[in-house]
């Protein structure tokens, strides 16, 4: 198996995604901020030829010597900080195509974690801060306890989300190799996981970290099973919600009041603490500011105002998500809860649907 932090950038890799396109903005985005603070420049063609290969070997299925086109990277600079300020200014840049890939798709912020996680895993390689590969190359120590938890019969717990609403079952280990797991999953957790392309083993006594692995599914004697592969441990436990937080069937018209402006939104999720909302326009609204929103018919059978808080803005398909914070009255709550649970067993109605 290489051992190179390649493989957790291409586990990242989605349907929307423009390889082509993104590999163009790599390279002009690496040589922006090489030209800009570097005396000394290769040629722009050199340049281009260098960071070219380094893009195959993090985003495609390339072989060869993945070390040596990072070596010859990095003699491309003075010192070890000068490689890490290059490939994190230049990560910066890309950052923001990357999570443009997802605009319009459910779960991308799954992936955009992960992604930025895998930016500076390879930025600490990259510039020589770490000499252990295992902090970021685990493959082999979790696969063995894998296998451990196999021999001794033991299951492993397995979580996706769709449309909001968390599917967790047990599953069980029928087979591991080198670079892959065979997972017998529930029909919900294999329909679920094969939508989302992927699938996250949560922790447990042998399993020090939650992991997020690609998943394919496969036919063993005669029965369909998950095979996983490209696995990435997650530093933080970013998936144990403490409510369900559900997508609306469709982005509903939203109002946010605040004394100063009112907000002209849409519905994104919805959860017992909180809601995000969206639009195309940035509105200057300070964060922990008190505002009411006021929730649609559809939602309630009829308008229901709520007290609330802003608790931070993010960007989001060419405008902005706005994330609050909801503090209901006891009766609210109670409506609320009605609304969330009702729509939890519509999605999993529709998740059921979807099996084969």
């Amino acid at each position: 198996m290489n051992k190179s932090p390649i493989n957790v950038f291409k586990s990242l890799i989605h349907p929307n995604f423009d390889a082509d396109a993104f590999r163009l903005t790599f390279i002009k985005a690496a040589w922006k901020v090489y030209s800009e603070n570097e005396k000394e420049l290769v040629s722009q063609s050199r340049f281009q030829q260098l960071i070219g290969k380094l893009y195959d070997w993090l985003f495609l299925e390339k072989k060869g010597n993945y070390d040596t086109v990072l070596s010859d990277v990095r003699d491309l600079f003075r010192n070890s900080e000068s490689v890490e300020r290059f490939f994190s200014d230049t990560f910066y840049i890309v950052l923001n195509y990357y999570i443009k890939s997802f605009y319009g798709n459910l779960g991308g912020w799954e992936k955009i974690i992960l992604f930025a996680t895998a930016i500076d895993r390879f930025i600490t390689h990259a510039s020589n801060r770490l000499d252990d590969e295992s902090f970021f190359i685990f493959e082999d120590a979790f696969i063995n306890a894998l296998e451990k938890l196999r021999q001794h019969s033991q299951p492993i717990t397995v979580l996706n989300t769709y449309y909001g609403v968390p599917i967790q079952y047990p599953a069980h280990i029928l087979h591991t190799d080198i670079q892959s797991v065979i997972l017998r999953v529930h029909p919900l957790q294999e329909t679920a996981a094969i939508l989302q392309n992927g699938i996250y083993i949560l922790k447990n006594g042998q399993l020090i970290n939650d992991v997020y692995a690609s998943v394919n599914p496969i036919m063993v004697d005669g029965e369909r099973v998950l095979e996983l592969k490209r696995f990435d441990q997650l530093e933080t436990s970013l998936f144990h919600r403490q409510s369900i937080r559900v997508h609306p069937p469709k982005p509903f018209s939203f109002t946010v009041q605040h004394p100063t402006l009112t907000l002209h939104c849409n519905l994104y999720d919805i959860s017992i603490g909180g809601i995000a909302v969206t639009s195309k326009h940035a509105y200057s609204l300070p964060t922990m500011s008190e505002v009411s929103l006021i929730f649609p018919q559809e939602i309630m059978g009829n308008s229901m105002e709520f007290k609330g808080q802003l608790v931070y803005k993010s960007s989001y398909e060419g405008g902005y998500k706005y994330h609050f914070k909801i503090i209901p009255t006891l009766q609210q709550e109670a409506e609320l809860s009605k609304y969330i649970t009702k729509r939890e067993q519509e999605i999993i109605k529709k998740l059921r649907e979807e099996i084969v």
